[in-house]
């Protein structure tokens, strides 16, 4: 399987980690987002939305992250990251599907404003009026969150899915991106659990990280 990625993104660190929690081997090849290798007709021509990760299995593209996440732990014959019962599966794409919806907007304005936007435009000051009516989105989605949390240790649970990869990919530039999780303790502490997990470690250190 080949695995197109750029090492700074969060939705690529879940999917290696995903990939490697399974113990599915991968080929790895980085695009260049910086320098513009998302649009060349060759990696177009791979996923035509012009994003990263892409999952090539043989004749078979894949692209968009949660679809990805899905097949890489449907792989996986003791379903560690994808239960098989209807009614934990389903929990789990609820949340997936929460994330796209809820989640990574509220910490897009952020992440954008005093990381991504500060890497491609230099000087460029945020706008702090915009993440100013971002706060109260966060503050909800961080509490819906934050009171999942109080249930079990992970998000669906007590054992790891490819929910938390999925949830716990963006909020790795919080600190970076000035995001203040200290009201939410349930929250900090499962932050810390998934990315202290060896392969999230392996998958998003080093050169995976973007330096703000």
């Amino acid at each position: 399987m080949d695995l197109f990625i750029h090492p700074a993104s969060p939705n690529c660190i879940a999917v290696l980690a995903a990939a490697r929690i399974v113990q599915q081997p991968l080929n790895v090849e980085h695009v260049d987002l910086f320098a513009g290798e998302q649009y060349r007709p060759s990696f177009l021509a791979v996923n035509p939305n012009g994003l990263v990760p892409v999952l090539r299995d043989g004749d078979f593209v894949l692209w968009e992250t949660i679809a990805i996440l899905q097949y890489i732990a449907a792989l996986d014959p003791e379903a560690r990251l994808l239960p098989s019962a209807p009614k934990q599966r389903a929990d789990i794409s609820r949340w997936l599907a929460w994330g796209v919806a809820h989640w990574n907007p509220s910490l897009r304005p952020f992440v954008m404003e005093r990381l991504i936007n500060k890497r491609m435009q230099g000087s460029k000051a945020p706008d702090e009026a915009l993440l100013e009516r971002s706060q109260s989105t966060l503050d909800k989605t961080t509490s819906i969150l934050e009171q999942q949390l109080s249930r079990s240790a992970f998000v669906c649970g007590d054992q790891v899915s490819i929910a938390d990869l999925h949830l716990a990919a963006v909020p790795i530039y919080a600190p970076h991106a000035r995001i203040d999780f200290t009201r939410y303790p349930r929250l900090q502490r499962w932050l810390e659990s998934v990315h202290s997990l060896p392969e999230w470690q392996v998958s998003s250190g080093g050169s995976m990280k973007m330096n703000p």
